[in-house]
C-alpha cells in the first residue's frame, strides 16, 4: 500500500508539479487549493505526509493550517513541508518548525526526493523522465 501525500498549493503550475513528483516517487495523493480543505483531509485522510503553501489563501490560511495541525494530536507528529516563495527561514519563521522546505520557483525532483527521503517517507527510486 502507497503512502499519502496531500498537497495544499494554489499555484497551478507548482499543483501540477508536485502532483508529478508525488506520482513519481510513488505517493499517493490527495489535494487541496485552500487551507480549510488542507486541515479537512489531514484530519480526513491522515496522510502520511504534508506538502503545504504557508501562503495558501482560504478562510484557514496555509500557516494557520500548519499551526492547527501541529496543536492536534492525531496530526502534530504528521511531517510537514512547507513550498513557498519565502525562504526556509522566513517561512519557519511564519509557521514554526516545518520537516523541510521546498523554495519555489526551483522545484526539481531531487530536491523534492531529498526532503521526503530525509523525513522518513521513502518512496521509491524511480527517475523523472
Amino acid at each position: 500500500m502507497n503512502k499519502t501525500c496531500l498537497i495544499g498549493e494554489s499555484d497551478p503550475f507548482i499543483a501540477q508539479l508536485l502532483r508529478r513528483f508525488s506520482e513519481k516517487s510513488g505517493l499517493d495523493l490527495v489535494e487541496a487549493r485552500v487551507g480549510q480543505d488542507v486541515l479537512r483531509l489531514a484530519r480526513e485522510q491522515s496522510p502520511e505526509l504534508i506538502i503545504i503553501e504557508p501562503e495558501l489563501p482560504g478562510e484557514v490560511r496555509g500557516w494557520e493550517a500548519i499551526q492547527a495541525m501541529r496543536a492536534e494530536p492525531g496530526l502534530r507528529s504528521t511531517p510537514v513541508i512547507t513550498c513557498s516563495w519565502l525562504h526556509a527561514a522566513d517561512a519557519a519563521a511564519l509557521v514554526g518548525t516545518a520537516d523541510g522546505h521546498l523554495q519555489k520557483p526551483e522545484l526539481h525532483y531531487r530536491d523534492f526526493l531529498a526532503v521526503v527521503r530525509a523525513i522518513g517517507v521513502v518512496p521509491g527510486s524511480r527517475t523523472m523522465t
